[in-house]
């Protein structure tokens, strides 16, 4: 892989200083210090502020009793600036200089040649152009795009993206730690889109641009796909700059974007929640199951330096051990029993355990329930669990379960459990007696307005339940009154996610808390 570093102008670095001309060329210098620098002699050596200079001059004898300007005068007679240019100049050269930022610029295929192997598939050069049939070809080097405060990058492809009768691909992919998280640039004929995608368990969230005309992704173009101070965006043969358009999921149920700088961030986050860090880090050209037919001749990328990146070995939460103690929410009921529990295992790899089971309720009314179920043996609190995740259930609500008080006492044998909030404070109580050093975590799920009990549940949310978490001092999961993007799709009815909604919507919001609370 061809790579370059370049630096960017200087004049963008320095915008708004002042530029002082003198005989000591043209300096430009800091504004000037709230008091006068102090600039003296020492050993031969100017020094300001009582910073050394590389500047010598030959000082006189004491007792000739000279500034500093002027036995420097002596030695540069021919020096037409006065004194206070002389000194600011001075100062700048014991001002840290803040370092430019380096840009990196990647040729990942030039004229038709691409530096790299080929993992499936073939390609072959012919006229300067990359010829790819059901290809996957592997970077020498992976490519980091930074999404970070002050981070910008251009990815430029130019060619044919969908060649034969291909109708779609993942053109540039990056998979770190698992097949079930993935952030990639896709383009698709049935929806008509080139977008920035994730994966996120078996749902590719696609955010990007729609055209009328697909057409378009079967002739020799030029694209531009960009992001720049927090927002993506596409160009095409030079043209417009566009933000992002539309959203789908698994090239269905497509929905407008409406705000570029909030759904870029959502985006963000969801590329957060695979990666564990505001870097998107590519592999390949192609991936398994999204090969390329294309026919590209050239391929490049220019990003700002990733200062700060570490190539990360395994996601941040791979070690983190979760206990999930709900019902039908914590299950899965309208997503095949996948959950966010079992999507954050499915990305980072961490051991967890989960006990979820449809139409039960915090109260201890049977064998079922959450307070018998965490005292059968389900969870092995010698394995030193560092989060018990709690759905605050539904049920209790929908089956009109007392609500009881808020009770005194710490020990779990003070709570009457036959109450829901004497339940979610047994729960408390008993699991930190299991393991002392626990985080107990009560999550709030979403509803629909249209759910009966909501104002019920709503009330008790912002009442007792929330002087519960006070008294223990516990920040609940509050998904019930979080901000996010939600769709239509994200619903199966009024209280159940489905796999859309656990993995574009809840899932990143879970992993957010966690690392947050991991410290």
């Amino acid at each position: 892989m061809k790579r370059k570093w370049l630096a960017l102008p200087l004049a963008l670095l320095l915008a708004g200083t002042a530029a002082v001309s003198s005989a000591c060329g043209s300096q430009t210098t800091p504004p000037p210090p709230a008091t006068d620098p102090v600039v003296t002699v020492q050993d031969g050596y100017v020094y300001v502020d009582g910073k050394k200079t590389d500047i010598q001059i030959n000082p006189e004898l004491p007792s000739e009793q000279k500034s500093a300007f002027e036995l420097w005068l002596q030695d540069n007679p021919t020096y037409t600036g006065t004194e206070q240019e002389w000194t600011e100049w001075l100062e700048q050269l014991v001002t840290p200089k803040e370092e430019e930022p380096q840009v990196l610029e990647y040729h990942l295929i030039e004229n038709g040649i691409f530096d790299g192997y080929i993992a499936a598939g073939s390609a072959k050069t012919e006229n300067s152009v990359l010829e790819m049939s059901n290809a996957v070809l592997r970077l020498q080097e992976s490519v980091i795009l930074p999404l970070g405060e002050g981070a910008s990058w251009e990815v430029g492809i130019t060619g044919t993206l969908l060649s034969g009768s291909a109708t779609g691909a993942q053109l540039f992919a990056g998979n770190p730690f698992s097949e079930f998280g993935r952030v990639y640039i896709g383009v698709n004929k049935t929806s008509g889109m080139l977008y920035l995608g994730v994966r996120m368990n078996t749902v590719y969230i696609n955010y990007g641009w729609k055209f009328d005309d697909t057409s378009l992704f079967r002739n020799d173009h030029t694209y531009s796909v960009s992001y720049d101070d927090g927002i993506y965006y596409l160009s095409v043969d030079g043209g417009e700059k566009r933000t992002m358009t539309d959203i789908n999921f698994n090239q269905a149920n497509s929905n407008w974007l409406e705000d570029p700088e909030t759904d870029s961030e959502t985006l963000n986050k969801l590329i957060r929640s695979v990666l564990g860090q505001n870097f998107i880090e590519i592999t390949n050209i192609g991936a398994d199951g999204f090969a390329c037919n294309a026919a590209i001749s050239d391929f490049s990328v220019r990003t700002t330096a990733p200062d700060g990146y570490r190539r990360l070995i395994s996601h941040p939460l791979s070690g983190t051990r979760i206990f999930y103690l709900g019902s039908s929410i914590t299950y899965g009921y309208a997503s095949g029993g996948v959950a966010f529990g079992d999507i954050i295992h499915q990305i980072s790899g961490n051991p967890y355990t989960k006990e979820a089971v449809s139409g039960t309720t915090l109260v201890d009314n049977g064998s079922s329930s959450y307070v018998q179920r965490l005292k059968n043996g389900s969870f092995d609190f010698s394995e030193n669990p560092d989060f018990l995740v709690v759905q605050l259930s539904t049920n209790d609500f929908s089956q009109n379960k007392p609500l009881g008080t808020v009770e005194n006492g710490t020990a779990s044998s003070d709570f009457d459990t036959s109450t829901v909030s004497g339940a979610i404070q047994y729960i408390i109580a008993y699991a930190k007696e299991q393991c002392p050093d626990i985080k107990v975590v009560f999550y709030v799920g979403s509803v629909k307005n249209s759910w009966g009990y909501r104002t019920a549940y709503e009330n008790y949310v912002n009442g007792d339940f929330k002087a519960i978490c006070e008294k223990w001092d516990i920040q609940p999961l509050d998904i019930f009154h979080s901000q996010y993007k939600n769709y239509s799709c994200f619903w199966s009815d009024d209280i159940h996610p489905t796999a859309e909604g656990y993995s574009a919507g809840w899932t990143p919001l879970f992993i957010e808390y966690i690392e947050e609370h991991l410290k």
